[in-house]
């Protein structure tokens, strides 16, 4: 009697872990497809919300510093970038706006009168120290991201001569032609699988003769890092195996997921060859402090 009911227990577990497989099956498939639908590739930004009512955001206090002439996020507004750590976030805005100050004085025949765009600016982690540039040098400061919630956050916080827009994956600046002095992007082409040639024309289009085009790249250095870190869950999170299993890129480039959680590798040499096409590069620099990924700088021409 006790073999039969534990057979019949058996097969009872057995029909259940079936259906507790078909649910996570049917699961994961909805999950994809909800992805799909929120997640397109083009056109698209980060929305306050994926309801179809939007209200306007409430968010946790933002932080007064002594001597910070505005506000700095909660954390919950810093994706990534030390969220529980007020200092570091500062410093580490204020070690990138020093690096990019430095390729500036370098490489831009001016100083004086020029105009900035932070294009993929988040809550404007690094911008906001370019406000000494602004009140000494007349510069004029624009941010773009395409994170709302974070855009948002800035209208609110940020000094109204400080232009902040939400902006589109899809390649389109709302500048004039031959407007803007130096574009910097940092952690953004690394998740830019798609149109990232688009994207330097559109940059060609709207600098001035003689502006500059910094952006962080991921090359030998950052392939290096992850394979290095491959067993943080972070790191396995956003990569594929395929990759972490190997110590070196052996392919000109690689790229991989979507415009969520998009990560793009290229060769030094390669990456080089390919946006020289589109500006002259003048530059290509290790990474700085707190990084691993390199900077390129490109050049449009006088």
């Amino acid at each position: 009697m006790n073999k039969q009911i534990e057979s019949i227990l058996k097969q009872v577990i057995k029909y259940l872990d079936i259906d507790k497989a078909i649910d996570n099956i049917v699961a994961d498939q909805l999950r994809s497809i909800r992805h799909d639908l929120e997640m397109p590739k083009y056109f698209y930004h980060f929305p306050i919300d994926y309801d179809v009512e939007s209200h306007a955001p409430i968010y946790d206090p933002s932080i007064i510093i002594e001597g910070e002439p505005f506000p700095i996020p909660p954390s919950k507004c810093r994706p990534g970038y030390a969220p529980d750590d007020n200092s570091l976030y500062l410093d580490w805005g204020k070690s990138d706006h020093d690096f990019i100050m430095e390729i500036v004085e370098k490489h831009h025949a001016h100083k004086e009168n020029l105009v900035l765009l932070d294009w993929g600016c988040s809550s404007g982690r690094v911008l906001r120290h370019f406000y000494h540039q602004k009140q000494s040098l007349n510069w004029e400061l624009n941010g773009i991201d395409i994170q709302a919630f974070l855009v948002e956050w800035m209208r609110r916080n940020f000094p109204s001569d400080i232009n902040i827009l939400c902006g589109s994956t899809f390649p389109h600046l709302p500048f004039a032609d031959s407007s803007i002095d130096i574009i910097y992007g940092i952690s953004v082409f690394t998740h830019t699988k798609y149109l990232w040639d688009f994207w330097l024309s559109e940059f060609k289009r709207v600098l001035k003769p003689g502006g500059l085009c910094l952006q962080t790249v991921q090359c030998e250095t950052a392939w290096k890092f992850y394979y290095e870190n491959r067993n943080e869950d972070w790191v396995k999170q956003a990569h594929p195996q395929s990759m972490l299993l190997k110590p070196e890129i052996d392919e000109d480039f690689f790229f991989y997921g979507d415009g969520s959680v998009s990560q793009t590798f290229y060769k030094e040499e390669v990456i080089k060859k390919y946006w020289g096409r589109y500006m002259e590069v003048v530059d290509f620099l290790a990474p700085p402090k707190f990084s691993f990924q390199n900077w390129i700088v490109l050049k449009k021409a006088e």
